[in-house]
């Protein structure tokens, strides 16, 4: 039961980071989609999401800022290796897409904010959440309009995408709430394969066709680890965030995540309505950029210098 809880809880984390990184940045289906596509980005965002969750587990993850570092490696893994666009507009390309979007969106928001709010008393907490995701993603939306290799995806094409995809994000929080009533502790050989996946591929594939990783991502992902070695160091408190956001939650309130294609849905027909096309794509650039390389240095900062346990609201506020 355990080795299957654990394979389930990667798999299922692993759709949590398709959905954030993939389904909702694409918006709609490409033209080159296939089963066999969607299958090998699942497998590819599964075997990230193990070494995330590793990476959650090991170094006892329950802050923010700490949380921000895992999703920076996760974010940096996904871009600076499995694909290259880490080095194409250096150095504004070390945070979009892999702190911007992928530590920030996914990581934060997707994984943490979402999950944080199903085991939240507050009875609205998700459902206010999932519509604001999903007002942005319905404005995210219409920028492929724009695009050269976008297009129009008619209302009743993107609302069968959202809520096929959104069905399977409910699903996928369900199984990774049930598989984390086990601790997750991975067999050391498989978590030594793994890892030696990402090098052998990096080694192999990525420096070779950007030779000029060699000398960035060791030091990114350096300095990621070095936080979260010193979080590690700083809080001896067993557990972490994978333990915190498990418990009874109720069928009403997965549900409360369909808001999320609901107003996309509503967003998405006034603007197609309107014959209004925003570039959302420029505005979310100009935000994130930066904010990716803050967060990342207060991450630094706070895991190195700053007070163990989880700031509250307030002083998040204050910080930035």
């Amino acid at each position: 039961m355990k080795s299957l809880k654990n394979t389930l809880l990667v798999l299922s984390t692993g759709y949590i980071f398709v959905f954030f990184s993939e389904n909702l940045f694409w918006a709609r289906i490409r033209p080159d989609d296939s089963l066999k596509n969607w299958l090998s980005a699942w497998i590819a965002y599964s075997l990230m999401s193990f070494v995330y969750l590793h990476l959650v587990s090991y170094f006892r993850v329950r802050n923010i800022w700490a949380l921000f570092l895992t999703g920076a490696i996760f974010g940096w893994l996904a871009e600076g290796v499995i694909v290259h666009t880490a080095y194409d507009q250096l150095p504004l390309s070390i945070s979009f897409t892999g702190l911007s979007w992928h530590a920030l969106i996914t990581i934060m928001v997707g994984w943490y904010a979402v999950r944080k709010s199903l085991t939240s008393s507050n009875p609205f907490f998700t459902m206010k959440l999932a519509t604001a995701i999903g007002l942005c993603y319905g404005l995210w939306a219409t920028f492929w309009w724009l695009e050269p290799d976008g297009g129009v995806a008619s209302l009743p094409l993107f609302s069968r995408y959202s809520l096929t995809i959104t069905f399977l994000f409910i699903l996928s929080c369900w199984l990774a709430n049930w598989s984390s009533s086990e601790r997750f502790l991975p067999n050391r050989r498989v978590t030594m394969l793994i890892y030696s996946l990402f090098v052998l591929y990096f080694l192999f594939i990525t420096v070779p066709a950007a030779p000029i990783a060699i000398g960035i991502l060791p030091v990114l992902l350096g300095l990621a680890y070095s936080g979260l070695f010193r979080n590690r160091m700083r809080d001896d408190r067993e557990g972490s965030y994978i333990d915190d956001l498990q418990g009874p939650i109720p069928v009403w309130k997965y549900l409360g995540l369909l808001t999320l294609p609901m107003s996309a849905i509503l967003v998405y027909s006034l603007a197609m309505s309107m014959r209004l096309s925003l570039h959302f794509n420029a505005v979310l650039y100009i935000i994130t950029t930066p904010l990716g390389f803050i967060f990342f240095c207060i991450s630094l900062y706070k895991t190195w210098c700053g007070k163990t346990g989880n700031p509250s609201v307030n002083e998040l506020k204050i910080t930035l």
